[in-house]
């Protein structure tokens, strides 16, 4: 049974770097309990503006409840806003992750509805459009799910946006299990998109899917060469640790890209940050500088964790060290 996409958790609030305000900076950062404080001590936005910041902060934290306080007060004012009605819609996705069996269908509803309404302020809305297609792809049929309606949508953005129709086709054709296929449409777009970096990182993550790990090392490679976008960029640096830390991939550019990107993400909120720190120091064992892992090691258990898997990995890794 399909569940529910954890659109919030995923969700990244793109800027490129020389666009980049002191506010903006922190939200890429992920240093979304920083970026509260300095909001709530402002005065100088727009009231859409600050509200957008707000509601991204807390959907960043989980604040959900607030989150959707703020967002109905935020609509009273702005009711055809596209970006804020999104960002509502995220949350009542959140909202029905967070709730009961018996309440998460209405939240899922209540989250598609608005997703509707932003699709109908803002039709050209890519970011929109992309996420509404996830969710007919993840949802369950009972909340709303519909892989049909996904699949004319993402159809008819790729006869007018391209390479984003191409990677909304991706994720039509791996929601049915069609990974070939998924590879053979992204190899035929890079022909003519060969530095989308978006496009690259989706073939990286297609190949690593594929158990081709040398290859998908490349392509993260090239994707994170060819990013402007910060978060994005540093994204494909962690794929590239992960790919050297579990896949034999070039340990020392692997754990070059887990250093910047646990630099950049320094002091922040960021949900991956234990995980780039594991596969450093993974990375650091097999090179054999066990101190290094060890300090690691010991860094992340102690910060709070409610990740059973990490949990996991990391109880592999203590054993290896011990033997080491």
């Amino acid at each position: 049974m399909k569940t529910l996409y954890l659109f919030a958790a995923l969700c990244s609030f793109p800027l490129i770097a020389s666009d980049l305000s002191s506010y903006d900076l922190l939200l890429e950062q992920d240093k979304f309990r920083q970026l509260q404080q300095q909001l709530g001590k402002t005065s100088n936005l727009p009231d859409k503006e600050l509200w957008a910041l707000q509601l991204k902060t807390m959907l960043g934290l989980r604040q959900s409840e607030q989150a959707e306080q703020l967002a109905n007060q935020a609509l009273k004012a702005y009711p055809q806003d596209a970006v804020l009605l999104r960002l509502a819609a995220l949350n009542q996705f959140n909202l029905a992750q967070e709730s009961s069996i018996f309440s998460a269908g209405s939240y899922a509803k209540a989250g598609l509805a608005l997703l509707k309404q932003a699709m109908a302020a803002d039709p050209a809305d890519l970011e929109t459009q992309q996420t509404l297609i996830g969710f007919y792809l993840q949802a369950p049929a009972i909340a709303g799910g519909d892989t049909e309606e996904a699949k004319r949508l993402a159809k008819a953005m790729a006869e007018k946006h391209q390479p984003e129709g191409t990677l909304a086709g991706i994720n039509v054709l791996m929601d049915d299990d069609k990974l070939p296929q998924a590879i053979q449409l992204a190899e035929q777009q890079l022909q003519q998109y060969p530095k989308h970096p978006a496009l690259l990182g989706a073939y990286a993550n297609l190949l690593s899917l594929n158990n081709d790990p040398a290859n998908a090392f490349i392509q993260y490679q090239k994707a994170a060469a060819a990013a402007t976008d910060l978060s994005e960029q540093q994204g494909y640096y962690y794929q590239l640790g992960r790919l050297a830390a579990t896949a034999q991939q070039d340990p020392q550019l692997g754990q070059q890209a887990l250093l910047d990107y646990l630099a950049f993400y320094q002091d922040s909120d960021n949900a991956r940050f234990s995980w780039a720190q594991l596969r450093l120091a993974q990375i650091y064992l097999v090179q054999k500088q066990q101190d290094k892992a060890k300090e690691l090691l010991q860094q992340i258990k102690n910060q709070q964790q409610d990740d059973d898997r990490l949990q996991s990995e990391l109880k592999k890794l203590e054993k290896q060290l011990k033997k080491a």
